[in-house]
């Protein structure tokens, strides 16, 4: 049986957990469920109790949440002779932390554009997490600056991060977000390693392709059924409510 990947089928954006996929040679294994958490029908809380994606399940009934760890297990299967995740060691940690750099950078701006939708968004929000987007991306530069030996599951999460910042902010935020803002400005490094990443494989798996497999909610609630079984659970008669406070980081 195939891994299930439970995911947010907008790819209008660079998805990290479908590069580290691709890299890994594992994409194949994959059976893809889309999920739109915030709509009826499409609730994971019944394998996931954070009801968020990506959400990965074995064929064992063994389900993994949470993005970091969805790829680093991606990236254990690896079939390609390459690892994101380096060995032991300085690169593993300047890479790790790369990651958790860029992964935040997502969620800061998740943050700011959930609040775009509040009337009135405060202001506070964004004026908070604005400066951390700047300064985050002023790191990416100087690590690409210094360059990298070789493609990492650090630079990996930069597409994911940035690809989704530029989603936002193309549509406009609230100040002191400034209008028509760019991340490339200023940035050479950044935008030069950007320019000959996208051109990757596994990135272009995936980004501005529309997603032409099943996505019914009917579809996802038997994939949830089919993960249950393989626990020795039963499948609930109807999916769970979906919580109020959770929207997709794709609208």
């Amino acid at each position: 049986m195939a891994m299930k990947l439970f995911y947010s089928p907008i790819h209008g954006f660079i998805h990290k957990v479908l590069v580290v996929a691709h890299e890994a040679g594992v994409w194949d294994q994959l059976e893809f469920v889309p999920v739109y958490p915030v709509k009826d029908g499409y609730s994971i809380a019944a394998i996931n109790p954070l009801h968020k994606v990506p959400t990965l399940a074995l064929d064992d009934g063994t389900v993994l949440y949470g993005s970091q760890t969805v790829v680093e297990y991606l990236d254990s299967l690896s079939t390609t002779g390459h690892r994101l995740y380096p060995a032991e060691g300085p690169a593993r940690w300047d890479a790790v932390r790369r990651l958790a750099l860029a992964d935040t950078l997502f969620e800061v701006t998740v943050v700011m554009a959930l609040e775009s939708l509040e009337q009135p968004p405060r202001e506070m929000v964004f004026k908070w997490n604005w400066a951390k987007v700047v300064r985050a991306v002023d790191q990416m530069e100087e690590d690409a600056a210094k360059g990298f030996a070789s493609f990492d599951i650090g630079q990996a999460s930069a597409l994911h991060g940035l690809s989704y910042l530029e989603r936002q902010t193309s549509r406009g935020l609230h100040a002191p977000v400034p209008e028509g803002w760019d991340w490339r400005d200023g940035r050479p490094a950044l935008t030069a390693w950007w320019d000959e990443a996208i051109q990757r494989p596994s990135v272009l798996s995936h980004l501005n392709k529309e997603y032409e497999g099943e996505e019914s909610a009917e579809f996802c609630q038997s994939k949830v059924a089919e993960v249950l079984r393989a626990q020795g659970k039963p499948a609930p008669d109807s999916p769970a409510p979906v919580p109020v406070d959770f929207v997709p980081p794709g609208n």
